[in-house]
């Protein structure tokens, strides 16, 4: 027994000890999903209790807005007063059958009347700054021109004579180039379509330049007031159309883009130069009309290709 009450007085004493911080741990993040829960469930609680209380005439509102979402607008919530399509093919309106080349009938996307509103003023302003652009650089062309026909006359003085018959002016429908017949040359053989060799050089200088720009282009023949003699019936109705093609198949050969010449018309004596003397050899003439592009070509909608 004594051994025993010795044995237990000699065993250690172990004490624990338990320390407090003073944080209160990590409890994880389960309640901030139980509250999102909750407030979204008070939330719709909520929008339940208002549309309850409200006329007939906000619940119906409330329940065409979900069976017809796409019949409102996402910017203002309201209905829409219509829908308007438009075109977004940009390409340009051909100047002959005034359709659009190469349209797409299916390109047709629908937009708020709001949102094409804006569209279409944007799309305005964009067309109308291009066909700025475009006019300068018709421009830009004509004074190119005038240099390379002075150019010419210093190095080849026996083109000045022809060179001084062309004339190169701006109007209102664009660069109008003129090759004009006088008592001291001629651009083609006497009461012939047949094109002078010099007449030919001119033409293919005037192809090439014409050629950089993306303007169609027009050409016309004229004659003067006198009457052709033949007995086959040839009259100047024919003379200023073989010559206005006659000029055209050198243009198109030596320059002009394919496309690019839209219109080749003979006028006869119905458009003078000189109307004040039907008679005047100046109304013998070739015009080419380098066109401007209009604004309305420039739109890619409908209405621009009208």
């Amino acid at each position: 027994m004594a051994n025993e009450d010795k044995h237990q007085k000699e065993q250690p004493i172990i004490i624990k000890k338990v320390k407090k911080g003073g944080g209160h741990g990590h409890h994880g993040g389960a309640w901030k999903v139980a509250y999102a829960d909750f407030v979204t469930a008070m939330m719709a609680f909520f929008i339940v209790m208002w549309i309850l209380a409200s006329s007939e005439e906000v619940k119906q509102s409330v329940s065409d807005y979900f069976n017809n979402p796409t019949e409102y607008s996402i910017f203002t919530g309201q209905r829409k007063t219509g829908s308007v399509p438009v075109d977004l093919n940009l390409n340009l309106a051909d100047p002959q059958s005034g359709r659009k080349v190469d349209s797409k009938s299916d390109n047709i996307i629908k937009f708020d009347k709001e949102m094409t509103d804006t569209l279409v003023g944007r799309f305005m302003q964009k067309a109308a700054n291009d066909s700025m652009s475009a006019a300068k650089k018709v421009e830009g062309t004509a004074k190119e021109l005038d240099q390379i026909i002075k150019k010419l006359e210093n190095e080849k003085p026996d083109l000045k004579p022809i060179l001084n018959s062309i004339k190169i002016e701006m109007t209102s429908e664009g660069l109008r180039i003129e090759l004009l017949e006088t008592s001291e040359n001629c651009f083609f053989e006497v009461g012939s379509s047949k094109l002078s060799s010099q007449a030919l050089e001119i033409l293919k200088l005037l192809a090439k330049e014409i050629g950089k720009l993306p303007n169609y282009v027009e050409l016309e023949g004229h004659t003067d007031s006198r009457a052709y003699k033949s007995n086959t019936g040839y009259t100047n109705w024919d003379l200023s159309s073989d010559r206005a093609n006659s000029a055209r198949r050198v243009l198109q050969n030596y320059g002009l883009w394919e496309g690019q010449l839209t219109r080749v018309t003979g006028y006869a004596d119905q458009k003078l130069r000189n109307p004040d003397n039907p008679f005047d050899m100046t109304n013998r003439r070739i015009s080419i009309l380098v066109k401007h592009i209009k604004v309305n070509q420039f739109l890619p909608l409908e209405q621009g290709a009208k």
